[in-house]
């Protein structure tokens, strides 16, 4: 575990998303969650977050109140001595969708999604790539069903404005309303912490 012994009323238990001091957040750790384990490819981890911290300490983006920070806190960092697990690409996707920092699927699916359905490459980040681009073991997913199971999760309103825009066709809206809502797929990719 790290000393932040040196920091006078630090609390590691009051770290917002493991980065940000509730009680002033102009104190921001960019360090891996200490109660962490099979951490995975850090570098685009370790960059989204820095971009985030950038953004938040230049004011263009905001933090949640303290309140609901510290609520977060008490859900997430309580115990601290058990071990999970934390994928460092989806938490790098969930971070720069919370951060604002990657492309709202709700207004620009396509870049998202070529984000997500692509090989991990920390420059698709900054610049998605025009398609996706498959890895090796892609043929044993079925991307397209993954696909409408995020779309389906973006509600009517967003799906509407994605048709019209042409950035999702008229079978994907059809096929995204017609999915039962405890199928849908979160856009931040939500997976198992248990560490077995």
């Amino acid at each position: 575990m790290p000393d932040y012994s040196f920091i006078q009323g630090f609390d590691r238990t009051q770290l917002y998303e493991h980065f940000f001091w509730t009680e002033d957040p102009s104190l921001a750790v960019i360090n891996p969650p200490v109660d962490t384990a099979g951490f995975g490819a850090a570098f685009p981890y370790f960059d989204i977050i820095s971009q985030w911290v950038m953004n938040v300490f230049s004011g263009k983006t905001s933090l949640p109140e303290k309140e609901a920070m510290r609520k977060w806190c008490a859900e997430h960092m309580a115990s601290l001595h058990v071990k999970r697990f934390y994928d460092s690409w989806l938490e790098t996707i969930r971070i720069g969708l919370l951060s604002g920092l990657l492309p709202d699927p709700a207004r620009d699916f396509s870049r998202y999604w070529n984000i997500i359905s692509s090989m991990v490459k920390p420059a698709y980040l900054a610049t998605p790539p025009a398609f996706p681009e498959h890895g090796m073991m892609d043929s044993l997913f079925d991307f397209r069903i993954a696909r409408i199971r995020i779309l389906s999760g973006l509600g009517n309103d967003a799906l509407g404005y994605l048709l019209k825009k042409g950035d999702i066709t008229d079978a994907e809206y059809r096929a995204a309303l017609e999915i039962d809502p405890r199928q849908s797929i979160s856009v931040h990719l939500p997976y198992s912490q248990t560490y077995l």
